[in-house]
């Protein structure tokens, strides 16, 4: 049983690390239409922004999918994934096929953040 735990350990913090680096990268690849968004709704900074939500992802997605302090880098990434799913799939504010897309969205992103959280609990905290 300890080597099922294992494996499925290993498997959680590859998908859900390599999850948010492959956001990251499809962010810096959607640069433009991403800062566009950023600008319209008025978000402060999107020059300073974009890059740093860009380098949280990648930096602490691959922390999480190399096993290095993966409980720092959870507790960094859920506030700034959080903040990102309120900023660009607020649901509420659409009608019909958008505001499906959009909640779809927001459920998917909240539910990987959730995924991120539970390695919080499965991740042994190392002894000194």
């Amino acid at each position: 049983m300890d080597i099922l735990f294992t494996i499925l350990s290993v498997l959680a913090h590859i998908l859900i690390g390599g999850y948010f680096v492959f956001l990251g990268c499809w962010s810096i690849y959607h640069w433009v239409p991403i800062m566009e968004t950023l600008v319209k709704k008025r978000v402060p900074h999107p020059y300073l922004l974009l890059p740093a939500g860009i380098g949280i992802q990648v930096v602490t997605g691959g922390m999480i999918m190399f096993g290095m302090f993966v409980k720092v880098a959870v507790l960094i990434l859920i506030p700034a994934t959080i903040v990102a799913v309120f900023i660009f799939h607020p649901f509420w504010h659409f009608r019909g096929e958008l505001r499906l897309l959009n909640f779809t969205l927001f459920l998917a992103n909240l539910t990987v953040t959730l995924g991120a959280l539970l390695l919080l609990l499965v991740t042994p905290t190392p002894v000194i």
